[in-house]
C-alpha cells in the first residue's frame, strides 16, 4: 500500500513514541469492536421484529462476519507486515463506516447479513486487533506483552461506553438511526486517532523498540539477528512448522467462544427473563473484565510463557461456562460474564506475545493471518451450531457444553507447543559471522 501514493508521514519525536502509539491503538480498537461485535446483540430483537429472524439466522450473520474476517486476515496480515499499518487502518475505518451507513437503510434480512458479515467484517479486521497488535509488535520487544495488553484493552472498553448509550438510542430513535450514528462516529473518532496517533514503525521517527538505544552490533555494521529471523519465515516455512499448526488449531476454539458469547450474552439474559434494558448491561461486566484481564495478564506474558497462561485461561472459562449452564440468576450471570470477559480480553495480548516468541516480529501479521485461515471452519460453524443447539433444545446449556468440549481440546494442544527458545537460538546462529 505504500506504493499506491497513500502517504501518511509522521514527524520525528524527541521522546519515545511507543506508549502514545499504544494508547491510540486502544482507541481504534474501541471503535472497531464497539461498533460491530460489541453491540451486535442489541440489534437482534429489533431487527427480528422489523425484518424477521430466528436465533439460527442471527448467529449465521455472526458466522459470516467471522468467516470473512478470518479469510481476509492472511492478505491483511501481509499488507501490515510489508506495507503501511496506518493506510490499512484508514481504509478499514472508511469501509466500516460505509457498511454501517448502508445497514441503516437495509430493507431485507439478506442485506443486513451481507453488509454486516462482509463489509463490517473487513472494516473491523483492517482497523482492529490485528493491525494494532502488529504495530505493538513493532514498537515493543521486552515490554510487548504489557503493550499488547494496553492496546487490546480498547476492544472491550468500547462496548462499555457504546452499548448502554446505543440501547437507549434504539429505544428512543430506533435501530436504523442508531446505526447511522455509528457510521458517523466511527469516522470522527478513528481517522484523527490514526492520523495523529499511529506510527507504523519506530524507524519512521528514528527510534527503536522499547525506547532503547540502537543495537550495538547493528550500529557497527554487524549482522542483525532480527533480519536473520525474518529470513526463516515465509508463508511456506510457516505452514511447514509443527508449532504453527498446534497454535492455529488451539486458538480457533478460543476465538470462537468469544464471538459466540459476545453475540449471545444479551439474548441469554432475555431468555432468563431479564428486560431489554437490564439485558443490555450484559456487555458491561464482560467489558470491565476484558479491560482488566489484558492489563494484568499482558504484563505476565512478559515473564511467564504465554502457552501456560493460555492453558490456565482455557480451564477458567470452562468453569465459567459450567456455571452458566446451571441457569444462575441475573446477578450471578453478570458475575460469570465478568470472568468470561477477563479470559476473552486476555486472548489477544497473550496470543500476540506467543506469536512474537515463536515466530518473531517480521512474520507477526502473516502468522496471525494464516492461523485465522486455519481456524475458519471452527469460527464459522461455532455460532451456527450454538444457535441451532438453542433452537433444537430451547436452552443454552447444550451449546455451552459444546464450547467446553472444544476448549478442553485447545488446552491439550497448547500443552504440546514448544517454547520458541531453540528457534531464537537458530536465528542468532544464522546472524553470527561465518
Amino acid at each position: 500500500m505504500e506504493g499506491s501514493g497513500f502517504s501518511l508521514r509522521a514527524l520525528p519525536h524527541p521522546e519515545f513514541s511507543g506508549w502514545r502509539v499504544c494508547a491510540f491503538a486502544a482507541l481504534t480498537q474501541a471503535v472497531a469492536i464497539g461498533f460491530t461485535l460489541g453491540a451486535v446483540g442489541l440489534f437482534a430483537v429489533p431487527m427480528a421484529e422489523d425484518l424477521g429472524a430466528t436465533a439460527t439466522q442471527f448467529n449465521l450473520a455472526v458466522s459470516i462476519f467471522s468467516l470473512v474476517m478470518n479469510l481476509s486476515m492472511p492478505a491483511i496480515g501481509r499488507f501490515l507486515d510489508r506495507g503501511s499499518i496506518r493506510a490499512v487502518m484508514t481504509t478499514g475505518a472508511a469501509v466500516l463506516s460505509a457498511s454501517l451507513l448502508l445497514m441503516s437503510r437495509a430493507t431485507q434480512l439478506w442485506q443486513v447479513g451481507l453488509l454486516f458479515g462482509v463489509g463490517c467484517s473487513i472494516g473491523m479486521t483492517m482497523l482492529g486487533p490485528i493491525a494494532s497488535s502488529t504495530a505493538m509488535a513493532s514498537w515493543f520487544d521486552r515490554f510487548r506483552g504489557r503493550a499488547l495488553g494496553i492496546a487490546n484493552a480498547g476492544a472491550p472498553a468500547g462496548p462499555v461506553v457504546i452499548v448502554p448509550i446505543a440501547a437507549y438510542a434504539i429505544a428512543g430513535v430506533g435501530w436504523r438511526s442508531t446505526l447511522l450514528g455509528f457510521a458517523v462516529l466511527s469516522l470522527i473518532v478513528a481517522l484523527p486517532a490514526i492520523r495523529f496517533g499511529l506510527i507504523d514503525h519506530p524507524s519512521a521517527v528514528g527510534q527503536f523498540p522499547d525506547g532503547d538505544e540502537p543495537p550495538e552490533r547493528t550500529a557497527e555494521g554487524g549482522p542483525d539477528v532480527s533480519a536473520a529471523g525474518a529470513a526463516m519465515w515465509d508463508a511456506r516455512g510457516i505452514v511447514r512448522c509443527r508449532d504453527f499448526w498446534l497454535l492455529a488449531l488451539a486458538v480457533a476454539p478460543f476465538g470462537a467462544q468469544g464471538i459466540v458469547l459476545g453475540a449471545n450474552a444479551i439474548p441469554f439474559l432475555l431468555h432468563q427473563g431479564a428486560t431489554v434494558q437490564a439485558a443490555s448491561f450484559a456487555p458491561i461486566p464482560m467489558s470491565i473484565g476484558a479491560i482488566t484481564g489484558p492489563l494484568v495478564l499482558g504484563s505476565l506474558a512478559d515473564r511467564i510463557h504465554p502457552r501456560l497462561l493460555f492453558m490456565a485461561l482455557c480451564v477458567t472459562i470452562c468453569l465459567a461456562f459450567a456455571g452458566l449452564m446451571s441457569g444462575p440468576g441475573y446477578a450471578a450471570s453478570l458475575a460469570l460474564f465478568a470472568v468470561c470477559g477477563v479470559v476473552g480480553g486476555s486472548m489477544m495480548p497473550i496470543y500476540g506475545a506467543l506469536v512474537g516468541r515463536l515466530f518473531g516480529v517480521s512474520a507477526f501479521g502473516q502468522v496471525m493471518g494464516l492461523a485465522a485461515l486455519v481456524g475458519v471452519p471452527v469460527i464459522f460453524l461455532a455460532p451456527v451450531l450454538f444457535g441451532y443447539a438453542f433452537d433444537y433444545s430451547g436452552s443454552y446449556a447444550l451449546g455451552l457444553a459444546g464450547l467446553i468440549a472444544s476448549l478442553l481440546v485447545s488446552t491439550g494442544l497448547f500443552s504440546f507447543l514448544g517454547s520458541g527458545e531453540a528457534r531464537r537460538s537458530a536465528a542468532r546462529e544464522a546472524a553470527a559471522p561465518g
